[in-house]
């Protein structure tokens, strides 16, 4: 290593030390997900919404602040329940959905962000390629921690906001999720149960590249779907 490698380094250990510190002091002290794959939104307006899959509340946003699109091939059919099913009250049922067409968008293709969350910038620095700025490199090691602590790690791929609906109440239970399933737990279960009357669930769908949504990328309406639950 030259001196005046060596030298930069020796500037950049501490000021990385410094602000890592901060970061994560901020981090404790404020709200947001744990780092697991579900948890509540930090926003009021978002309080009920349940997250499933690693969806976090960022994504959400962006998505509710566009306008759906209706694209027979992008938005959500559903598997199970049919339309108009009568579902016994006694046990949770699984709800399933696919994209509706045959070409099926996946995530985008990694742009310099997400290299180097996966780590090919210091790949490049160890076979010698020229350095980053030291900014750059603090901003590499800072970045995806912040994120993590602050709200989960960043949707990269499609996610699914589903509403369930009643004709007196409108979003009885909001899920947001990155799978193509959804069961209720107890809580939930309970929530559509009190309901008494048939209940409407939308899907809307986009695809993200760290939480926002990707170029092309929706939102997505699919088909609705309505069922009723036996007493």
């Amino acid at each position: 290593m030259s001196r005046r490698e060596w030298a930069r380094r020796a500037l950049l250990v501490p000021a990385m030390a410094a602000l890592a510190s901060g970061v994560l002091y901020a981090g404790a002290c404020g709200g947001g997900h744990d780092d697991g794959s579900s948890g509540t939104s930090a926003g009021a307006e978002l309080d009920d919404v349940i997250y499933e899959g690693g969806a976090t509340d960022e994504a959400l946003v962006a998505l509710l602040a566009a306008e759906p699109k209706t694209d027979a091939s992008q938005g959500t059919v559903f598997d199970a329940p049919e339309d108009g099913a009568a579902l016994p009250g006694d046990t949770p049922p699984a709800l399933s959905f696919h994209v509706g067409g045959a070409a099926i968008r996946t995530a985008p293709p990694a742009g310099p962000a997400l290299r180097r969350a996966a780590g090919a910038l210091p790949a490049a620095r160890d076979g010698g390629a020229p350095h980053a700025p030291v900014w750059a490199e603090l901003g590499a090691l800072l970045g995806p921690v912040r994120a993590a602590r602050a709200h989960g790690t960043p949707i990269n791929g499609r996610a699914y906001f589903l509403v369930f609906s009643t004709e007196a109440r409108e979003g009885l239970l909001r899920v947001f999720t990155t799978k193509l399933s959804y069961t209720p737990d107890a809580a939930a279960w309970d929530e559509l149960r009190s309901a008494g009357a048939p209940i409407t669930v939308h899907v809307t769908n986009a695809v993200f590249e760290n939480n926002r949504i990707a170029p092309g990328g929706g939102p997505f309406a699919g088909e609705p779907v309505t069922f009723s639950i036996e007493p």
